[in-house]
């Protein structure tokens, strides 16, 4: 029977790596890649020193595989070969055991790896084993089938359910990170709906993107009557949405706002309208017409679920990522409407539009049916009205209301840490039913097997 140290666990997301133990209940850290305003905005290097010379580990590939941009799918094709992927992987991780955990025997340490993705791409698998288990020679290593989403079911065992007393039978989780937004359905008990999955790109950084179209398309009033204030970079796009939440909490009728902008050297304050922004933050998660909006995601979600999941996954509805966690107070106004409402709101109030539902309390709805120069075709009208059972609830027998869509942050843990926490209450298990492979050594050589092989538990 083999014996292990603490498993180590590493989520490889979007924009950040996390890095810890099994057991602990946040990471001991976080690397934060110094982001390339590319066209893609997925490229991104985490400075490395290996003690022999300063190198930066470039990440990029990894999340250009995400992509749903079919020309950057095809230029991660040309690049990520297994040889090209070790060598990402392995400065990568060896900076990690050695800087960052102090790991002086990885062979009696398992490594836990979280990724975005339900299904990591052959090559970067394959590179990542080698590393792991031939040239670092740790233990074991564990690629959690279903990602993020598989560590996070272990996270919401121990919550509260939001409307019964009894543990909800399905979650429909919602992942925003830095460039995508993944949704899915979670039964609880058994295992993610892998048909259920769906991934756009409706990230905080595609948000960012579209607001700085918009106000790039929009004349920009400042102090001075007679200039205009040019936002062109992501760094100002930022700057807006963190100046807006400054504010917003308190001023619900506020329709222009002062910034410093990053890229203007005078650091001088400009004045500008929220209109773009607004607009920006409708289409990247409310409209319910554009199959990349987060709203599209959730409700398509939805339909692949099995019709018994559906309402019970409507009640439950749980944000998660570094992107809901930004957006978490987000307001969004109208001219009509003096209050505003926030992310979660927000997006049960497009769902419920989608859906057909008359509802006299949606600013939008009503902006919508007032605006002549917005038409909804009839497909985009009746494409979830099928959903309309799930989403209006029910009376039951004693006469109480039951039913409708909750949406919830996994409170008391951060949003944006929950799917490590995951893979952490993970790590810190038994799990004699998971597959791990493991080295296998001999008295010359190390050999890796190709197959799977059950653990030992200590």
């Amino acid at each position: 029977m083999t014996s292990y140290h603490q498993t180590v666990v590493v989520e490889l997301g979007s924009s950040r790596i996390k890095i810890g133990f099994a057991g602990e209940s946040r990471p001991r850290r976080v690397l934060h890649g110094d982001v390339w305003d590319s066209d893609d905005g997925c490229s991104w290097s985490v400075p490395i020193n290996d003690g022999v010379g300063a190198r930066p580990c470039t990440w990029g590939k990894f999340f250009r595989y995400f992509s749903m941009n079919s020309s950057h799918s095809s230029a991660a094709s040309k690049v990520s070969s297994v040889y090209e992927w070790e060598q990402t992987i392995y400065p990568l991780f060896s900076h990690i055991l050695t800087s960052v955990l102090f790991v002086q025997r990885p062979s009696r340490h398992r490594i836990l790896i979280v990724t975005n993705d339900l299904y990591p791409p052959r090559n970067f698998r394959e590179a990542l084993i080698r590393v792991l288990l031939n040239y670092l020679g740790v233990g074991g290593v564990l690629i959690v089938n279903g990602g993020a989403f598989a560590g996070i079911s272990y996270l919401l065992e121990g919550l509260p359910p939001s409307i019964d007393l009894s543990p909800p039978k399905a979650y429909l989780l919602v992942d925003i990170g830095t460039y995508e937004a993944r949704v899915l359905v979670l039964v609880t008990g058994s295992s993610i709906l892998a048909e259920t999955n769906q991934t756009v790109m409706s990230g905080y950084h595609s948000f960012l993107r579209q607001l700085l179209n918009n106000y790039q398309e929009h004349h920009v009033e400042t102090d001075e009557p007679d200039s205009t204030a040019i936002i062109t970079t992501l760094q100002d796009a930022n700057s807006i949405v963190q100046a807006w939440l400054s504010i917003s909490r308190e001023s619900k009728d506020v329709t222009t706002l002062s910034v410093r902008l990053p890229s203007d050297s005078s650091q001088t304050p400009v004045r500008l309208s929220i209109g773009p922004m607004q607009e920006a933050f409708r289409q990247v998660y409310l409209d319910y017409t554009n199959p990349s909006s987060l709203v599209f995601a959730m409700l398509s979600s939805l339909i692949d679920c099995p019709i018994d999941y559906r309402r019970v996954a409507l009640q439950n509805v749980v944000l998660l990522g570094g992107g809901s966690t930004a957006l978490r107070y987000f307001t969004y106004t109208s001219n009509k409407a003096k209050s505003g409402y926030k992310l979660g709101d927000a997006l049960i109030k497009a769902a419920v539009d989608a859906c057909g539902i008359i509802n006299e309390s949606s600013e939008i709805s009503d902006e919508k049916k007032e605006d002549e120069s917005v038409t909804i075709s009839s497909i985009s009208k009746h494409r979830f009205k099928c959903l309309q059972p799930s989403i209006l609830g029910r009376v039951d027998e004693s006469g109480e209301y039951r039913g409708g869509m909750t949406l919830r942050y996994p409170d008391p843990f951060a949003a944006d840490v929950a799917s490590w926490i995951g893979g952490s209450i993970m790590g810190s298990l038994d799990l004699k039913n998971e597959e791990w492979l493991l080295k296998k050594c001999d008295s010359d050589n190390i050999d890796v097997r190709a197959s799977s092989h059950r653990a030992n538990a200590r």
